[in-house]
């Protein structure tokens, strides 16, 4: 980006400095190549030995330049590792100008009969392709590549997007020996730096005058970082591996200090007068006429927001990308597919000639990390939801899913709050869902004395789960969604039905007539049952004595499994599981189990809930807890004794 006001800020001189870089090309040393296990952890599949990188400003002619270099080593130990091959550099772009990749060198060594062999990447194995509206992507994977080798890549971009300065990262998902980085700044420039996660890092910085300029060196080493583990219920790794930061907060012109990260209100009046943002609400009067059509006779606000979130919904196909812009409306109704951003503008563009006040909510999905509200930068969202102001409450949509009725928001947008885009309101708005993923399996049995049970299963999936099973349904067909599902199962289902598929705002329901062979078993006169024929939960997620990130499960579940069995003739129950209550703190979660007898029937009333999605670090050990709670009970068996 070339930002006019910042062009007084440089000279034509380089900010560069003779940082010794701690490997050179090439120079592999023999011991990394006759590794065969990472002495720090022995479970590693591969280690990033080193991870170089330097970041400078240059100016050039009337314009400047970012200059990014990174070179990186890698080896591998294990066959699991042999995708760390795989390397993909990420491009930005705006209109006509983008960012550029030059001196790509790839290399794998390998050690044979003693001797290091050297494979490069030829040129014609690098291949660019457009990632989305913004992003390009350079993509190779190194030849040659099994276990022992050692991988070197090495390249620059190139970037006019100076007041994006790069972030770092100091850790991985494998162990990183060492990562160290160079971030060069003048003076007039002034960056905020902020730190995340919990590897220890050296830092100095190193204050010079360059040509008349005063500069900054700002150096960060970390060494033996352990790799990075995800944990189950996480939101972007982002969030949580060790990295630092930047954003442009200010700049100095004639000496006269300047704000550029200036302030949310600031952010949401430029992209109200942006072309491709608020003006395509204000503007594509072509709407209008489809809008009038399908509101004709409409009087509820309700309704026309059903009506036209249908409509876009049905008509028009997500492509995948996730942004918060649009492009030309028209086109996007012809080719019928488009991004989230090109969907729900869409859609707001339609509420709003239908005469609904409409707004809209910058947010940042759930694998694009959260937001830090301290730091006023468009670049942390990367999606775009409706807001509809109605007289008693707002209504929050997206039309992306094909699958969710317009009361239920994709769990990929439930990731804290989102910014007001609004000529009026201002402020942040919580983004939440009254939907969960909720199913509830009833069941009807007769056990006969070879410990077969034979009956009905009945699935009633709403919210979330509803959605899941439409979608892999809807992908697959009845007869391989059928398949897959008693894949892991020894059933014999003699007939499988479904209904309320197509309904959305129903719950769909699936129902299975089966027998079962092998879930009880025999010991002379005795038989013992388990009574959870299915949604026994058998692991528990929670492996960790202690966690240090929020466990984050999106939104609030609930599990019930509601069954009847009807015992052998001649058999009488000698055990019966006694019945239990759970209760986190607060009631954020509950599990309650209880089996009853009457006569030769068993009920059993089994109900697994979480009632909050975010559970701070200091609540994990109770949610752990009662996880070993549920699992203990649910493993209890019926034991039934011959008369």
């Amino acid at each position: 980006m070339k930002t006019n006001i910042l062009l007084l800020l440089l000279t034509s001189c380089i900010f560069s400095y003779a940082q010794k870089a701690p490997i050179k090309f090439g120079d592999i040393p023999m011991e990394d190549m006759k590794m065969k296990i990472y002495p720090l952890d022995s479970s590693a599949e591969a280690v990033v030995l080193v991870d170089y990188g330097k970041a400078y400003i240059n100016a050039r002619g009337e314009g400047y330049v970012l200059t990014y270099e990174r070179h990186k080593r890698i080896k591998i130990l294990k066959k699991g590792g042999l995708s760390w091959a795989d390397f993909s550099i990420s491009l930005f772009q705006s209109g006509s100008t983008e960012e550029t990749v030059s001196k790509v060198k790839a290399v794998t060594y390998n050690l044979e009969n003693g001797a290091i062999s050297e494979t490069p990447i030829g040129k014609e194995s690098i291949f660019k392709e457009k990632f989305n509206r913004n992003t390009n992507k350079v993509k190779f994977t190194l030849p040659n590549v099994r276990e022992g080798s050692v991988l070197e890549v090495s390249y620059t971009i190139n970037s006019e997007f100076f007041t994006s300065f790069p972030n770092w990262k100091f850790q991985s998902t494998i162990p990183t020996r060492l990562s160290e980085y160079w971030a060069i700044m003048p003076e007039d420039l002034r960056y905020e730096r902020y730190m995340q996660g919990y590897v220890a890092t050296n830092y100095e910085v190193d204050n010079q005058m360059t040509a008349g300029i005063n500069t900054f060196a700002h150096h960060w080493i970390s060494k033996d970082v352990p790799a990075f583990k995800p944990e189950p219920y996480m939101t972007s790794e982002d969030d949580y591996v060790s990295k630092i930061n930047f954003a442009l907060a200010g700049y100095k012109v004639g000496g006269i200090e300047k704000d550029y990260m200036g302030s949310w209100e600031k952010l949401s009046t430029n992209l109200m007068a942006s072309e491709n943002f608020g003006k395509v609400i204000d503007k594509s009067n072509f709407l209008k006429t489809k809008v009038e059509e399908l509101t004709a006779g409409l009087t509820e606000p309700i309704q026309k927001i059903k009506i036209i979130h249908s409509y876009v919904r049905d008509n028009v196909e997500w492509d995948g990308d996730k942004d918060f812009t649009a492009g030309d409306l028209k086109k996007i109704l012809e080719k019928k597919k488009g991004t989230s951003g090109d969907i729900n503008l869409l859609l707001a563009s339609m509420l709003d000639k239908a005469g609904l006040t409409v707004d809209m909510l910058l947010i940042s999905t759930r694998d694009h990390g959260f937001v830090r509200k301290q730091y006023p930068m468009e670049r942390q969202f990367n999606y775009a939801l409706c807001i509809v102001r109605l007289t008693d409450k707002n209504v929050l949509l997206d039309a992306t899913e094909k699958n969710l009725p317009y009361t239920v928001l994709p769990e990929r947008c439930l990731n804290g709050e989102g910014l007001v885009i609004s000529k009026l309101s201002k402020g942040w708005m919580e983004v939440t869902s009254k939907a969960k993923s909720k199913t509830i399996i009833s069941g009807d049995f007769a056990l006969d004395e070879n410990a077969e049970l034979k009956g009905k299963l009945t699935y009633t999936l709403d919210g979330y789960d509803a959605f899941d099973m439409r979608e892999i349904y809807k992908t697959k067909g009845e007869e391989t969604y059928v398949k897959d599902f008693l894949a892991s199962k020894s059933w014999n289902v003699e007939k499988t039905a479904f209904s309320d598929l197509k309904e959305l705002e129903k719950p769909v329901k699936e129902i299975h007539e089966l027998s079962i062979a092998d879930h009880a078993a025999t010991a002379g006169n005795t038989i013992y049952l388990n009574p959870l024929v299915t949604s026994q939960i058998a692991e528990n997620p929670f492996k960790y004595d202690t966690r240090i990130y929020p466990v984050d499960f999106g939104s609030a579940m609930e599990k019930m499994y509601l069954c009847k069995i009807v015992i052998p003739a001649g058999y009488v129950v000698d055990e019966l599981p006694q019945p239990k209550v759970i209760a986190l703190p607060g009631n954020a979660g509950r599990y309650s189990y209880s089996l009853t007898q009457q006569g030769n029937i068993i009920n059993v009333v089994s109900n697994f809930q979480i009632n909050k999605s975010l559970f701070a670090q200091n609540e994990y050990p109770y949610l752990k807890e009662m996880y070993n709670q549920v699992i203990a009970k649910q493993s209890e068996q019926i034991v039934l004794k011959k008369k």
